[in-house]
């Protein structure tokens, strides 16, 4: 699945994106599942989809340096829907 996701031809930021909702939904699963573990402490879904959401946007404002766009606009980006 990962050579697929890599693989997909998307213009650059698209591109940038996917790679990005990929290591940003691996890393929360993490630490959710370290949280649960180590604190006792139970995060819904809605909560992790939230924080991947938010560490794609960061992310890509970061690598692009985006500074005109806000959080919410930049989720209305249709392929941010990840």
């Amino acid at each position: 699945m990962a050579s697929w996701w890599f693989d997909t031809s998307f213009r650059n930021l698209e591109k940038h994106i996917w790679e990005a909702c990929f290591f940003a939904t691996i890393w929360s699963i993490w630490l959710m599942r370290n949280r649960l573990i180590f604190q006792n402490v139970m995060i819904g879904t809605e909560e992790v989809v939230d924080l991947i959401k938010y560490m794609v946007v960061m992310w890509m404002k970061v690598k692009f340096d985006i500074k005109v766009y806000s959080i919410e606009e930049f989720k209305g980006y249709t392929v941010f829907n990840c």
